[in-house]
């Protein structure tokens, strides 16, 4: 089969390997859809590491001598089925964290069902929209607050589609001027550039006077943490959903951001398993929104390409070419 692997700055190619065996507990499937995390995936393209040393590809995986393979977000067909497994079918639809490969192989812990009424290239962004909604739940904003979003690749435009879900007064915010188009599209009722002039007085006007109560930072940029603390009201709290591989030229905890009192707090996605919102929770409140068209993620699914245009599509990413934000991967 083929897989997708990354060796070294932008080199992106196709292995030949063996189709993986199924686990007793577990099953193969055969990928419909992968869907690319542009923030993730194109960073290990650019092999940038995630610590100061640079030591490390992704957190606890240090960066290896050979090729590493790219992607989690795969939605598959099964095609074979453990033998201690009883309740997966052949010819299911299951979501997988597999990487862009034909085929996929989990034990049935790790995997979950395609609900009817949930389409297949939707649900292959399932991980993206964890994130996000894992974002918003560590900020809590109160019903009728403001929420702020700076940074509108997969997960900021996922934010702008829960946010707006949710109900809360959603402004989105990015230098691209498609993706500001794309947040409008999925509800956002403000969307902005911040090279528009008085932004954030436009940003004050639409929250009546107020300023955000939330701001939820997706842009993988200090200087959008710089924004975000800037424009946050007092005792407010600005949420980190993004990783960065820039320094700030500013400190985050001194004038004038001390006297505000705020909550600076980084999230990876849901609760621990086992909590209130956990991963299984989480997923189960998305399906239901997307079943009863609460929320929409289509428009943020900009690119639909087949799996052996994947090396092209990173390479117009890392030219951050203005008019691709979700891309969806045909197998």
């Amino acid at each position: 089969m083929k897989r997708l692997v990354v060796e070294g700055p932008k080199n992106a190619y196709f292995q030949d390997i063996d189709i993986p065996s199924c686990p007793k507990n577990g099953i193969v499937a055969k990928a419909l859809f992968t869907a690319i995390s542009t923030g993730t995936e194109v960073r290990v393209y650019r092999w940038l590491p995630v610590d100061p040393e640079g030591e490390y590809l992704h957190g606890g995986q240090k960066f290896p001598d050979g090729p590493v393979e790219n992607g989690y977000c795969m939605v598959g067909e099964v095609i074979e089925i453990g033998s201690e497994v009883t309740d997966y079918s052949i010819g299911d639809v299951v979501y997988m964290g597999e990487p862009h490969q034909e085929y996929g192989s989990s034990v049935v812990d790790n995997i979950f069902k395609i609900p009817a009424g949930v389409s297949y290239e939707v649900a292959a962004f399932m991980n993206v929209l964890h994130v996000a909604q894992g974002a918003i739940r560590d900020g809590n904003p109160k019903p009728g607050e403001n929420v702020l979003i700076l940074g509108l690749g997969v997960v900021g435009l996922s934010a702008v589609a829960f946010s707006n879900a949710f109900g809360f007064n959603t402004v989105a915010m990015d230098l691209n001027d498609k993706r500001v188009e794309i947040a409008r599209d999925m509800g956002a009722g403000l969307s902005i550039s911040p090279s528009t002039p008085g932004y954030a007085k436009k940003i004050k006007e639409f929250f009546n006077g107020q300023d955000p109560d939330l701001v939820i930072e997706a842009a993988s940029s200090w200087r959008a943490i710089k924004t975000g603390l800037d424009l946050v009201r007092p005792d407010g709290t600005v949420i980190v959903v993004a990783r960065h591989t820039d320094k700030p030229d500013f400190d985050p905890v001194g004038h004038p951001y001390l006297s505000k009192k705020l909550t600076l707090k980084t999230s990876y996605g849901p609760e621990l398993e086992g909590s209130r919102w956990d991963k299984e929770a989480s997923r189960e409140f998305t399906f239901d929104l997307l079943r009863k068209n609460k929320m929409d993620i289509k428009p943020m699914i900009t690119d639909t390409i087949s799996w052996d245009k994947i090396p092209d599509i990173y390479d117009r990413l890392d030219k951050e070419e203005q008019d691709i934000a979700g891309v969806l991967v045909k197998w």
